[in-house]
């Protein structure tokens, strides 16, 4: 049975009261931020409260940013950055450690999340290239697209090193799936081309990845601005995360669609789990101690999963025909059965983009709030969905 349970009267309007104030509270944090003490950097105030992949070390004339395994399974790899204005000193200490001219003015992003982050700053303008550009979905950097201004550099093998140097950047922000990317990173360098490795998809937290938006404020030196960007949403988010706790049911939820006979099953401590969690959903691979995802076979998930409540996450479907052309035996799930799938396909661009893994970096509050919507509809009655979207 699908869960649908319906609160009584008083409780659904003390939810709904709670709900204004962790708003208010929120929009208030993110107006009214205390200012900067003189003599004060625009490092954080705070020091990180989710991310872990990186940390911004300030001295009196630069920054320091340490970037820590920055790649998938990597382990006891630290980079460092030294971020300076044009003209400042570096000591001797620091020889050797990759030095970044601040603030950026002409950037390349490799990843989508990149041009999410760097839009939140309200510095849009500064991109000139990116990796894919089919996949953005951020209306200013379609438009600079299609005007000729923000060029495509390519990716992987096929990355553009000419087009790279035309474009005169000040730093190329790039991300690293395995160890390999440390050959585009030294042939980038040998150009003479500024490169730093942003590992924020790394994190297991939604605000964790959020929170690497300070990380990108730092070449721009606008630490000040994305911590109080960064608080306020975190606000939004950790007051959703009270009103899903308080539900006393917790509907079992799996993720994914299988591929080539098997199902890439995310660990507990992934990303997905971390949102399911958060939303009050009982998330049926949490005792998985690992973070990146498992192939299972078929079998093995009907076994732990066919009984579900409901299924998130669905791939490449965009229907529930779409889920049976995979594999037909899928008609045994029970949220199959009582059209209780909802795909993360809700604002899907015209050229095969998906804004959720772009702008929803920036939204982990909105997404958070659309799955609190589908495991629980008592909580948000009458809310509309954003990122997800139920299949027919």
């Amino acid at each position: 049975m699908i869960f649908r349970q319906h609160m009584d009267l008083g409780k659904s309007i003390i939810l709904r009261w709670q709900l204004l104030i962790f708003l208010i509270l929120g929009f208030l944090y993110g107006c009214y931020a205390p200012e900067d003490q003189p003599g004060s950097t625009d490092t954080p105030a705070r020091g990180n409260r989710y991310a872990r992949g990186f940390s911004i070390e300030q001295d009196i004339d630069f920054k320091i940013l340490h970037v820590q395994d920055p790649w998938q399974g990597s382990s006891g790899i630290h980079l460092e950055y030294v971020l300076a204005a044009e003209g400042t000193h570096i000591p001797d200490s620091l020889a050797g450690i990759p030095v970044i001219k601040t603030p950026v003015s002409r950037v390349i992003c490799m990843s989508t999340t990149h041009v999410a982050m760097i839009s939140a700053l309200g510095m849009t303008e500064t991109i000139v290239g990116v990796s894919g550009p089919d996949y953005i979905s951020n209306p200013s950097v379609r438009q600079g697209i299609s005007a000729g201004r923000v060029l495509d550099v390519g990716a992987d093998q096929s990355l553009n090193y000419e087009r790279i140097l035309t474009l005169r950047p000040d730093l190329v922000m790039a991300y690293g799936v395995t160890a390999e990317i440390s050959g585009m990173v030294g042939r980038l360098e040998e150009l003479g081309i500024p490169v730093i490795l942003n590992a924020d998809y790394l994190e297991n937290e939604p605000l964790g990845k959020t929170e690497w938006l300070k990380f990108i404020a730092a070449l721009y030196n606008k630490g000040r601005e994305a911590d109080s960007i960064f608080e306020s949403i975190a606000a939004r988010y950790e007051g959703y995360r009270e009103l899903a706790a308080e539900t006393e049911l917790r509907p079992r939820v799996i993720t994914g669609l299988p591929w080539k006979d098997a199902w890439y099953v995310p660990g507990g401590k992934s990303f997905a789990a971390a949102f399911i969690r958060d939303a009050g959903g009982d998330y049926v691979w949490n005792d998985m101690d690992r973070r990146d995802a498992t192939p299972i076979d078929l079998e093995s998930v009907y076994a732990k999963g066919a009984d579900s409540d409901f299924w998130i996450n669905s791939g490449s479907a965009g229907n529930l025909e779409d889920i049976l052309q995979t594999e037909s035996r899928l008609i045994r799930f029970k949220p199959y059965r009582d059209g209780s799938v909802y795909n993360n396909t809700g604002r899907m661009n015209r050229t095969g983009g998906n804004d959720f893994w772009e702008t929803g970096v920036m939204e982990p509050d909105i997404i958070l709030a659309d799955l609190i919507a589908i495991f629980h509809p008592e909580i948000f009655p009458g809310y509309e969905l954003r990122y997800y979207r139920q299949l027919q």
